[in-house]
């Protein structure tokens, strides 16, 4: 029996359809994401099953023994210290404890009843064993830890904190209540990759049920294995993972469009035929009963393709080859974020800057924009124009509308209205104020502004920050396209793969280097935790981390290394792909929905996709290595 039922809900803001006729259920192990572009209404779902907001028609059934948890983006409120907040996802507990201390003082001191409060001290102690009290401070600490609240933070007065961290306490809150469906709204946001990581094994090992909302396509991809999709007034149901969803989706609008073009043709024979003899005596007949037919016809509507950001960053000139000279950079606070950093940063390179939330990305990111004073000297090459993305979105007033933020950059009102038609804001949407923006909003404006500031050196801080899924793609293509240069912090795995040539980690006050993306530098980094124990168990002293992790001095051997190790990992799951595809070809395999292999074919199919783009680059080295004397 499902543990949630949606039964032809509807909802509508004034007279605007956000969703009708939805009929869906929740299993009580479903891993379900929620996906759509910002503003179709992918909140406004999980409120109403949540019972924040009813439906105006219809009704969601949730089983009486069946808890819901609901993480929302607003800003929670505390009054207590870090770890008693997030115990605080157990009230139940805590009232126990408060009845057995008052049991307690009470059996302090000679009573005739004693026998009869040992007896009640005896239940409510039970009673807490079983809601899990006497680990609780533990796992509240465990959870805590991984969302990253060190230790020394848990005693610190929840007052203190800033928006993010209370937004993270707020799901480590959530996620000690442990109730039997979890629905998250993005829940990633303000998490740093090792966040983010914990939390996606977190999820996939829940004994419940988990509905979330996300625009990160990793964990999307890790995590689900159905999505509902919000779009266009409807919700649509889709099994396996957002890999496996964007497969599904594109076959099915090729399969409806080859379906109308057919009726298409159709339509047109049919009413030529009529049109050519309804009024002749011998084929009025076959014309009018043609005409009925047309008109019992069930018209397939034309699919229509969504728009979607049209970027392109084209810089009206190059940089010399040396882009950024970098020596004995540092930068303190209460603490040394980085020191000693020397680095020659050359035409092209796309950087990605990557370490746990407050290591100093940002700051890095500031004192090369010359707005943070720092330590060593940064030092700027021949025909440089930076364009900057910073992660608190920038306008010169609040107060202005969306055209007045571009004209007064010095673009002509034609050209403002054509550049932010290609941002997705048209007509009226030009006439919004900054301040009624959303964040989603704002972020896409921000990416006008870097559009017409012709830069040809980029740094961003966050850049897919509030974008939905298709606008981070439509980046994703544009940066990749950027013939220019790129130094940028996130935490989006999927678009520092999709990007970085190389990754600059920020670790323990130092920032070392890496050849390559995210999934290389976890293989380096997974290496090296192996190596470790063996170095150790052999005498061996623990190896230093250097700023810099060069590759061996053989550059060619190495990549010729890494291609054959590459090709043999792309070839295994290639014959993988190839069986999968074999299972879900076969009609058979649908007569029993849990063995549908398409979470499965998804994964293999993400994987395949970050290796080919693996195997392009190590092979442009093994070309440029070729090509030298």
């Amino acid at each position: 029996m499902p543990s949630i039922e949606l039964s032809d809900i509807s909802r509508f803001v004034g007279t605007r359809c956000i969703f009708s006729s939805v009929s869906l259920s929740v299993a009580s192990t479903d891993r379900i994401g929620i996906v759509g572009r910002n503003g179709e209404g992918k909140t406004t779902l999980l409120r109403i099953i949540a019972g924040d907001l009813h439906p105006d028609s219809g009704t969601v059934h949730i089983s009486s023994r069946t808890s819901v948890g609901y993480l929302s983006q607003e800003l929670p409120t505390f009054n207590s210290t870090v770890l008693e907040a997030a115990m605080g996802g157990k009230p139940q507990v805590a009232e126990i404890a408060d009845k057995m201390r008052v049991v307690e003082r009470q059996m302090s001191s000679p009573r005739d009843d004693i026998h009869a409060l040992l007896g009640e001290y005896s239940q409510l102690q039970n009673r807490f064993d079983a809601l899990g009290g006497y680990d609780l401070e533990n796992e509240a600490a465990v959870v805590l830890a991984g969302l990253g609240f060190g230790k020394e933070s848990w005693n610190v007065p929840t007052e203190t904190l800033s928006g993010g961290q209370k937004v993270r306490l707020n799901l480590a809150k959530l996620l000690v209540s442990k109730p039997d469906v979890l629905l998250l709204d993005e829940p990633t946001n303000h998490l740093d990759i090792a966040g983010t990581e914990w939390l996606e094994s977190y999820v996939a090992n829940y004994p419940g049920a988990v509905l979330l909302v996300s625009h990160d396509r990793r964990f999307l991809d890790n995590i689900v294995d159905k999505i509902w999709e919000v779009e266009e007034g409807k919700v649509s149901c889709y099994r396996g993972n957002y890999s496996s969803y964007l497969s599904q989706k594109e076959e099915a609008l090729k399969r409806i469009e080859e379906q109308y073009a057919k009726q298409q043709e159709l339509i047109e024979k049919t009413s030529a035929f009529i049109d050519r003899w309804k009024a002749n005596a011998k084929k009025a007949g076959q014309a009018r009963g043609r005409q009925k037919m047309l008109d019992k016809l069930e018209i397939i509507e034309r699919p229509r393709k969504r728009r979607n950001l049209s970027l392109q960053f084209v810089p009206s000139d190059t940089t010399g080859r040396e882009v950024l000279r970098i020596e004995d950079f540092g930068k303190s606070f209460a603490r040394p974020l980085f020191r000693d950093f020397t680095y020659l940063i050359g035409r092209g390179e796309r950087i990605a800057l990557v370490g746990p939330n407050g290591c100093g990305k940002t700051t890095f990111l500031r004192c090369l924009m010359g707005t943070e004073s720092h330590d060593g000297s940064i030092k700027w090459g021949t025909g440089v124009r930076k364009g900057y993305l910073a992660q608190n979105l920038e306008f010169s007033s609040r107060e202005h509308t969306i055209l007045d933020e571009i004209k007064s950059l010095g673009v002509p009102q034609k050209e403002a209205r054509d550049v932010l038609g290609m941002f997705l804001f048209s007509g009226d949407d030009s006439k919004k104020h900054i301040k009624d923006l959303s964040e989603g909003e704002k972020s896409r404006l921000s990416l006008v502004k870097l559009f017409l500031s012709d830069a040809n050196v980029f740094l961003l801080d966050e850049p897919t920050n509030h974008l939905d899924l298709p606008s981070r793609q439509a980046l994703e293509s544009a940066l990749s396209d950027f013939g220019g240069t790129i130094i940028f912090a996130s935490h989006d795995r999927y678009f520092i793969d999709s990007l970085a040539t190389k990754v600059f980690l920020f670790e323990k006050g130092t920032i070392r280097v890496f050849e390559g993306n995210y999934s290389y530098l976890r293989t380096c980094l997974e290496s090296e935790m192996l190596e470790e124990p063996k170095r150790q168990k052999n005498g061996a002293p623990a190896k230093e981390k250097s700023e810099s992790t060069a590759r061996p001095e053989s550059k060619e051997i190495e990549v010729a290394i890494e291609l054959e190790a590459l090709e043999q990992q792309i070839s295994e799951l290639e014959s993988k792909e190839k069986e999968l595809s074999i299972i879900l070809a076969d009609p058979h395999t649908y007569e029993e929905f849990q063995n549908i292999p398409l979470k499965e074919w998804g994964l293999v199919r993400s994987r395949l996709d970050e290796l080919y783009i693996a195997w392009e680059r190590l092979m442009e080295k093994k070309s440029i290595y070729e090509d030298k004397p």
